[in-house]
Parts: C-alpha cells; structure tokens; sequence
C-alpha cells in the first residue's frame, strides 16, 4: 500500500496564505465582505456627514435669525419708548422754552431717525418697508415743533403686529427648512440602508453557496463517493483547499482500493487451506486411521468449532468487500430473494423451529439484488440466533421508498451499543454465547449506504426491531 501512495499535490499554491487556520479560511472571503460593506456604507457615511453639516450650519443660521429677531423686537420697543419720551419732551419744553432743552430733542430725533431706518432695512417684505417708510415721513429731520405725534403713535401700533408676523414667520421657515432636511435624510437612509441589505445578501449567499459546495464534498467524501473529481470555485483559498479535498480524494480512493484487494486475495488465499484443514479433520473423525481417544475426540471438536468460525469469518469478510462495492446491478423480485435465503437458511430454520412471517406487497418493485440479499442475510442470520419464538420480514413502500423491517422476539439491542453495533468486528454483550465475527451489522452499514438509504433501531418492548429505507431503484438492469 505503501508504495502507490500519493504525494502531496505541488500544483498548490498556498504561499499567499497564512498558517493560521482562521486566517486561512478568512482571508479572501473577508476581503470581499469589507469591500461589499465599504461599497455600501461609504454612501451611507457621506450622507451623514452632509447631515452633520447641514444640521451645524442650520443651527448657526436659525441662531443668528434668533439673535437677530430678538434685537428687532428691543430695537422697535425702543423705538416706541423713545417716541414716547420726545412726546414728553416736547410738551415740557413748550411750557419751558429751554434752547438746551430744544436741542437735546432735536439730537434725539436724529438718533430716532437712524433706528427707524435700520428698522425699515431689516426686512425685505414690501408692505412692512412700505409701513416704515410712511414712519418714516411721519418723523422730522429739521422742523421738529411740527410733529404729529398722536400720527406717529397710530403708525407704530400698525406695525407691530406686522412686524411680530414677520419674525414668527422667519422662525417657521427655519423650522421648515430643518423638517426638509431630515426628510431629505430618511430619504437617503430609505435608499442606502436596502442597498446594504442587499448586498450584505449576497455577501452571505456567496459565502454559504461555497460553504454548501464544501458540505457536499464532504458528505461525497463520507459516503464513499470517489470516482467524482473534487473543484470548489469561489475565492482564492476555497479553490486550494478545493485541490486538497481532490488529493484527498484519490488518497481514499487508492486506500479504499487497496483494502478491497487485500481483503479479497487474503479471503481467497485462506479458503484453500481451510478446505484442507476441514478434510483432513473429517478424515480424523472417520476411524480411517484407527479408533480415536476421547482427549483426541475432544481435540478434534475443538478443531472442527475453530475451523467452522474460521469460515464464518471468511465469509463474512467476502461479504463485507462485496457490500464495499456493489458489483451485481441486477433486480430482483422479494419472491426471488426470498426463496434463495429460505433456501441459505434451510437446516438451520428446521433446527431453530422459529415461525418466520414474510410481509410484502405483491406489486412492490424489483429490488437490488445483491445488496438486498447480503443486508436480508446478516439480519436473518442473526434473528435466528437470538429469537425465541418467531421473526417478522416485512416489505412495504412508502413514498418512493422502500421500507425494509427485520423483528424479533430476542433478547433485544442495549441501549448504549447501538452507536456501536454498525462498526466492524464489534459483538454486544449478548453476542458472547453465539458464533459470529462481528461483521455483521458492518456488512448492512456498507449495504444501506450503497442503496443510499438510512438504518434505524425502532423502539420495541422485546426483541429488536431494525427498519431500514431506501429510494427505489430504477435505473439498474434487470436480471
């Protein structure tokens, strides 16, 4: 075996991949995560940074309106106060008649004057500019003994109510103007936060598209699948370790090969000395050679017990090699195969006296007719050796599928040796007293995985109940 094994494939090229098992099944697959998720959030991210901005330089501009209104409202309060005061002044100075007094009303105007024109300049709206330009005629410049003031008084009272409008309006536009914003936001966020789900989506689909292909490898490789090449296409390490599944593959393969022959030259090269063996004990048990002692006697039923396991053992491993590889694809009848096991298990179903039932539709299809026979002859094989009374075989289809049920009324199946039982040359705790090599169970394993099918323990009160199913066969020629 040693001298046709594979070497380690050096068409690999796993420089570029580093030794660290995370790294390596990571390395190209994250690489196109981060550049899927940077396709996706860099629009996001600059969209929130034109928020931000937007939102900043909002504030600054509703601040200032904020500042701004507010030094309109002291400056027209101001105003009336100070149309007030010269009012007062006024109506002193013309019982006083003080020069001094004249001229600190006159400089007041002057002031009075200039705050009505930064009021009037302060808004762009035509019919407040139009409502302070008639204060603004109502107001001296030279001839200040001549002032309506009970005029001014009037027009004063008609643009505040305006000019309050003119401020709440300014407000709500800000308000607005910030509502337009954040729906220009969730706008953007409505159609970038999809595009991320998106190709998050695909990021993920390609990922378990490519964790899928490697399951399916695996289980090809499980159930001795090694005729079909392995390739995994997708990123840069998937396909290596595609071409190390492959190595793996024709390993298997090659090993599998070998143990099939091995099995098959040792089985056939231990039959001719085990026919000598059996003949020559015959012939010693014969008288042929003179009367044999009892030690004799006894040595020669201990010869002839170990010669009779020896053959089992044979036998079964031939069965077992043929379970490996399904060389008959011929279909047979439940009759055919039926009558061929009654006909294997002849003297030993007289010896046992057990009620065997068959149960089987008569319109089922044919079946496989050597795996069918090697899995119905372990079971049948040994059902007879644990029963009491009767053994049960039924046939039935369910869903295209074949159900194939063995019970008995034996001493049943452990428990905690059902997980052991499938593997080969191991006997449960009620297999001590009988004959067996251990292969049995091993051989229905190898069987059931060739039909494809599954093998079950059913739960049963007494006895064993071993249920085994499997697709029904269509494409193999018939016998």
């Amino acid at each position: 075996m040693g001298t046709n094994r594979l070497k380690w494939p050096s068409t690999l090229n796993l420089v570029g991949i580093k030794n660290s098992p995370a790294k390596f099944f990571s390395q190209s697959l994250s690489q196109q995560a981060k550049r899927a998720m940077l396709l996706a959030l860099v629009p996001i991210v600059i969209l929130t940074l034109w928020y931000a901005q937007q939102v900043a330089q909002h504030q600054q501009e509703t601040n200032h309106i904020y500042h701004k209104n507010q030094s309109l409202v002291l400056s027209f309060n101001t105003l009336k106060g100070d149309i007030s005061a010269l009012e007062k002044a006024h109506l002193n100075n013309q019982l006083l008649n003080n020069a001094q007094l004249q001229k600190s009303i006159e400089e007041k105007w002057q002031v009075t004057n200039k705050r009505i024109e930064f009021l009037k300049k302060s808004h762009v709206s035509e019919q407040i500019v139009a409502k302070w330009q008639q204060l603004q005629n109502l107001a001296p410049k030279t001839h200040v003994l001549n002032v309506d003031y009970a005029k001014l008084q009037q027009q004063l009272l008609k643009l505040e109510q305006p000019l309050h409008k003119a401020i709440e309006d300014s407000l709500s536009q800000q308000a607005i103007a910030f509502s337009t914003l954040n729906q220009y936001f969730l706008a953007g966020l409505f159609l970038f936060i999809p595009l991320l789900i998106v190709i998050s989506l695909i990021v993920i689909r390609k990922v378990t598209n490519q964790l899928n292909a490697l399951e399916r490898v695996i289980l090809q490789l499980g159930e001795g699948n090694f005729a079909k090449p392995i390739t995994l296409h997708g990123s840069e390490e998937f396909v290596a370790l595609g071409k190390e599944l492959d190595w793996l593959r024709e390993e298997l393969h090659l090993s599998h090969k070998q143990k099939d022959t091995f099995l098959r030259h040792v089985s056939h090269e231990l039959k001719t000395p085990l026919a000598s063996l059996t003949e020559g004990n015959s012939l010693l048990q014969s008288d042929s050679f003179g009367t044999v002692t009892k030690a004799q006697q006894r040595i020669i039923n201990i010869m002839d017990g170990a010669l009779s396991r020896l053959a089992t053992l044979i036998d079964d491993l031939l069965n077992y090699s043929a379970a490996n590889h399904p060389l008959s694809q011929q279909l047979y009848s439940f009759d055919q195969i039926k009558l061929e096991l009654i006909k294997h298990f002849e003297q030993q179903i007289n010896d046992s006296r057990l009620r065997i039932h068959w149960n089987h539709e008569d319109s089922a299809p044919l079946l496989p007719y050597l795996p069918i026979k090697l899995i119905l002859t372990q079971l049948l094989g040994n059902a007879l050796q644990y029963a009491h009374s009767h053994i049960e075989i039924h046939s039935h289809i369910e869903q295209e599928q074949v159900q194939l049920s063995v019970i008995d009324d034996g001493p049943g199946i452990d428990l905690s040796e059902q997980h052991k039982l499938m593997q080969p040359f191991y006997r449960g705790k009620h297999s001590e007293q009988h004959n067996g090599s251990g292969l049995g169970l091993a051989i229905v394993a190898e069987c059931v995985k060739q039909l494809h099918g599954t093998v079950k323990w059913q739960h049963a009160q007494t006895g064993s109940h071993i249920c085994i199913q499997f697709p029904i066969q269509r494409e193999l020629s018939n016998a």
